[in-house]
């Protein structure tokens, strides 16, 4: 079993409408392969919530951004990063594409 940290990044809808709001978390996780970490977080129930308008607000996974092995790291050492462009940025936001 190998400890790893997966960057994932979650758009928000609201009444089924993507909204430009993205929710970016560093998750951890025991297992095999970085397959199985992405099957694990694709099956997961989307955390959805009725707003105070009464509209569905829902966070659908957009994208795995990145799964790196994890063992504890020293001092100041980078754990887990990527690297993107801002006009991608705005297509997971807008789309999730």
């Amino acid at each position: 079993m190998e400890r790893s940290l997966a960057i994932v990044a979650y758009r928000c809808e609201v009444a089924g409408i993507p909204t430009e709001s993205l929710d970016i978390q560093v998750r951890y996780f025991e297992a095999s392969s970085h397959e199985q970490i992405e099957a694990a977080l694709q099956s997961e129930t989307i955390t959805s919530y009725t707003n105070a308008e009464g509209q569905l607000v829902a966070w659908p996974l957009v994208r795995v951004l990145a799964v790196e092995s994890f063992t504890w790291p020293i001092n100041g050492t980078e754990v887990v990063g990527f690297i993107t462009g801002c006009h991608e940025f705005l297509a997971w936001a807008r789309n999730g594409t």
